[in-house]
Formats: structure tokens, sequence, C-alpha cells
């Protein structure tokens, strides 16, 4: 085989691949029997990789491929967006009930992308190869209307991605003040990776449009054709190793329709509390039960405390005990559970008869990184440092 042909074979192997991902995790997300699994958003994500990536497989196999693909990854594009939305939407949900129907407005873009796209398939398909390889109008103004349509919604379509990369960075800040205000730990229920991914897109994203502008205002520079298929592929496996596994964090808290509301993501601009009637000696007296009962009885050193526990041991609404814990104590549940976590480990700290590791389990947390975290901002120090600095103090 010529070395030309290798070259001609490798972009096509990897879309093939990258496709045949996708669609291997569209097929376990279809089969998965987790009813809590967002599976409609995941499908609809895996099968729009699938589309991004199968470019160069339909051109190589299908007559007027070109074409085709042309108007389905201007479609992709704008669909994915709003797929990605509803999915972080779905998994930051506050209570077991499905999150709403996204509104009419998101499909709008898809909606244009998609007309757009049926004046790409309804030119001649020699017409759409000849703008794809020499970037000329062949002539006519059906060609240059059709152009223009792609160009415009390529700008701004860019406008449209940084809008919903901002909202969904916000709801997820939201979503994580949220599981502080209802659980002692929060490990398995963060989406940090959800936070990755999209900086990794946003990332290759601002590459790309630095290589246009370089190729367009500089000089030549073009990227490999194998750069989408390599990036699908990265996001498939980024989607895929949690996605596929992670479930909606505050599904298990109930929403309070009267009274008080604690913080969820769905009421981001909203008031946090609503309807309170809370009298001040009254919250006084919350924050003493809950500071007797976490003395008393301990509950910190239960791994999987949360809110609703806590207020069932005071006899106290959850929603109130939430609001005490934040407007008269100024703190997070997370936060005051795992101080108090911090100060039960202190003498053992400072024994040294046991690893960090142990305390840090037998106070109630479920991992070190979290145990050094909470010991760093309690104390100003690591656990190491602190028994050091105890040691040389006088007396």
């Amino acid at each position: 085989m010529s070395p030309s042909a290798s070259l001609d074979l490798l972009p096509f192997a990897l879309a093939s691949a990258a496709s045949g991902q996708a669609l291997l995790c569209l097929l376990v997300v279809l089969s998965s029997p987790a009813a809590a699994l967002p599976r409609h958003w995941l499908a609809g994500l895996f099968t729009l990789l699938a589309i991004l990536a199968s470019g160069p497989v339909v051109a190589a196999i299908l007559p007027g491929g070109q074409a085709l693909m042309a108007g389905l990854l201007l479609v992709a594009l704008y669909a994915l967006p709003p797929l990605f939305w509803g999915y972080v939407t779905a998994l930051t949900r506050l209570g077991p009930d499905a999150p709403a129907a996204l509104s009419l407005w998101h499909w709008v873009g898809p909606g244009l992308a998609l007309a757009c796209a049926g004046l790409v398939w309804t030119l001649p398909a020699e017409s759409v190869e000849f703008i794809l390889e020499t970037g000329e109008l062949p002539g006519g103004t059906h060609a240059a209307a059709t152009v223009l349509c792609v160009f415009v919604l390529v700008l701004a379509w860019n406008l449209v991605s940084g809008v919903y990369v901002h909202r969904i960075l916000s709801r997820l800040n939201a979503y994580r003040r949220a599981l502080r205000d209802h659980f002692s730990n929060t490990e398995r229920r963060e989406l940090a990776w959800l936070r990755v991914m999209i900086v990794a897109i946003v990332g290759v994203w601002l590459a790309v449009m630095a290589v246009l502008v370089w190729d367009n205002l500089v000089a030549s520079l073009t990227l490999p054709p194998v750069v989408g298929s390599l990036l699908v592929i990265l996001l498939t496996v980024m989607l895929a190793a949690r996605g596929l596994s992670q479930f909606p964090g505050l599904a298990t808290v109930e929403r309070v329709d009267g009274g008080t509301n604690v913080a969820a993501p769905d009421d981001e601009t909203g008031p946090k509390y609503r309807k309170s009637a809370l009298e001040p000696d009254h919250a006084a007296r919350i924050a003493a039960r809950i500071e007797a009962v976490m003395v008393n009885d301990a509950l910190y050193l239960d791994p999987n405390l949360s809110l609703p526990k806590l207020a069932k041991a005071i006899a106290v609404p959850a929603n109130l005990v939430s609001q005490v814990l934040n407007q008269n104590l100024d703190t997070t549940f997370f936060d005051y559970v795992n101080r108090c976590r911090i100060a039960a480990s202190l003498p053992r700290v400072l024994a040294g008869d046991a690893t960090v590791l142990t305390i840090a389990l037998d106070v109630g947390f479920n991992a070190r990184s979290t145990f050094y975290t909470a010991f760093k901002a309690a104390t100003g120090q690591t656990p190491s440092q602190w028994r050091a600095s105890q040691s040389t103090e006088p007396g």
C-alpha cells in the first residue's frame, strides 16, 4: 500500500472507530434497566457524536455523501447545546420527578439549521463538492444563498454555544451549593467530571478558532482530517466513563411546596427561602437543638448523614433546619457537619496513633482527600503540619 493510500485510510479508520464507539454507547444506554438514568438525553448525545464522527465514512461509501453530511453536521452542531443542557438539567434536578421538557426556544436553532440543511441537500452534489474542495462558489443564486445561510449560522452557533456554556456552568455551581445544603458527603454526587468535559470542549473550540484566524489572516494552516474523529473519541470516552453510571444527586430530596424552600438548581434566580415566618427566638431554639444533638449523639460520625436525618433527630422540618444553618449559623449543612468531624479528629491527629485515612473514616468522612480539604479549611494547615505546630507550642 502506498503512503498516500495509508494517509487516506487513516481518517476513514478513525472516523469508523469514533462513530462505532458512539453507537455502541447508544446501544448500552437504550438497553440499560436503570430507570433513574437520564436515558433519552444520553441517547441523543451519543447519536449526535456518531453523526459528527461519521462524515468521512459516509462521504467515502455513499454517492453524494458530502452533501448529506454537510447538512447533518450543521443540524448536529445546533442540537448539541440544548441536548447537553437537557442532560445537565436532568442530573441536577431536585426531587424524584423528571424535569420539565425544554421550551420550544431551545429548538429554534436546530430548526433553522435543518432548514439551511435543506438548502444544502437541494444543491447538486457536484456543487457541494466544489464548494467544500475549493472554497469558491459555483455560481447561481441558490448556491450563494446556501453558502450565506451556512456562514451566518456557523457564526451564530459560536454565540449560542457560549450562552449555553455559561448557563450550564452556572447551574453546576448552583447544584454544588444545593448538595452542600442536603448532604454531609458529596463525592459520589459531584459532577466535577462534567465541568472538566465542558472546559475541554471550550479549550478545543478556542484552539480551532485560533487556527481558522491564523489560516485566514496570517498564513495557510489547516487541521488534519483526523482531529475531528479524535475529539469525538475523547468526548465519547469521557461521557461514557461517568455518564453511564451517573444518577441525579438530588433525586432523593423532596421539594417543599409550603413554608421555606431550600436551595435548588431550579431556583437559581429566586430567593432561597420563601414565605418564611421563622421568628428569631424559634430560630435560636432550633440552633441550640442542632448543637446539642451533634455534641450528645455525635450524629456527624454517620458518613451518610443528610439534612433529613438531622431534621428527624431534632423533630424539626428539614427546610427550617436548612434555614437556621444558612441564616443563623452562617454555614451550609455540609460545612457544619464537616466542622464537627474535624473537631472530633483533632485529638487523634495530635496523638498520631492512627493513619490519616483511618481517622478520616472514623469521624465520618468517605475519603482522605475530602478530610484533607476540610482539615485545611478549618485549621489552615495539613494534619501533619498542624500536629507539628502543636508539638512546638510551649506548655
